[in-house]
């Protein structure tokens, strides 16, 4: 029987950490500042930002929300976004997808300053995730995978590791976060042939395909570390993962839920970010005030 890696627990001790960061930048005449920006209205986004605003409020951050309609035009949301980029009484920026089709994510990344980017999606911060640079800000999800490892002293050297999933902000970068801890990574989709093959002895499997019960008994090898980082939504519309969750812990050595696992994690990660950001801003002023 497989030991539950608890999200909310590792949540609960990471907040306490960022409360005290708070308190001290507030102390040091830094209020802590995130922006929220959102176009239009779909309901997923409206209640992950509702959930974030409440847990950044509940850290002592301060929030600003701004929203625009679906219909507004790239190039008004992209002056806008600048206007918010460039207000230096915000230290981040979740910049919340997806966005309509006619706008650009891209385009939208590209003009974030990389040090107010908590989510990771510039190009400066993905870099630096291939580089393994300490000043990195990456994507939140796979920064929450990572934390399971830190607080549970799981070793990833020379560990076997398959992930499956290739997105740009969840498999891609997460399988260069383990790279960089000297693990051999292995990543896959929806659409490799014998996904059981290129599971089976791995000595940990992480999914993020989204796809129901894509990851079971058969693809997991007796102790291994299994993390579920799929959100979906089964025929009896209960909240799960990728992994069969009831089969797969009877072999694993170690699991996550789903809820209750990376989910609980990802907002706490992000007010992480905030503070990590306000510190590369600091030392960017110390820096421009000695050169002039």
């Amino acid at each position: 029987m497989a030991e539950i890696l608890d999200g909310k627990k590792v949540a609960a001790h990471l907040s306490e950490e960022i409360k005290n960061a708070v308190e001290e930048s507030i102390n040091h005449g830094i209020t802590p500042t995130v922006a929220f920006v959102r176009v239009g209205d779909l309901e997923d986004s409206i209640s992950y930002e509702n959930a974030a605003v409440k847990k950044f409020q509940k850290l002592g951050i301060e929030t600003k929300q701004f929203h625009f309609p679906e219909d507004i035009s790239e190039q008004e949301f992209l002056d806008k976004f600048k206007e918010i980029n460039w207000d230096f009484s915000i230290h981040g920026i979740l910049l919340l997808q997806p966005l309509p089709k006619h706008i650009n994510i891209t385009r939208a990344a590209q003009l974030m300053r990389s040090f107010k980017d908590i989510d990771g999606l510039t190009v400066m911060n993905l870099g630096k995730v291939l580089t393994n640079a300490d000043d990195r800000l990456e994507p939140c999800t796979p920064a929450a995978v990572m934390e399971f490892f830190d607080y549970y002293n799981l070793d990833l050297k020379g560990k076997n590791v398959t992930v499956v999933g290739a997105s740009a902000v969840v498999g891609k970068p997460l399988s260069l976060l383990m790279m960089n801890r000297d693990a051999t990574v292995t990543t896959c989709n929806l659409y490799t042939d014998d996904l059981v093959d290129k599971c089976k002895n791995a000595d940990v499997i992480v999914s993020a395909a989204g796809a129901v019960d894509l990851i079971r008994k058969e693809h997991v090898k007796p102790g291994a570390v299994v993390i579920d980082v799929g959100i979906n939504f089964n025929e009896e519309g209960k909240l799960v993962g990728d992994v069969a969750y009831d089969e797969v812990k009877e072999v694993a050595g170690y699991i996550t839920p789903v809820p209750g696992g990376v989910g609980a994690i990802t907002t706490t990660k992000l007010a992480e970010h905030l503070i990590k950001a306000i510190e590369h801003q600091k030392q960017a002023i110390l820096f421009i005030e000695d050169k002039f």
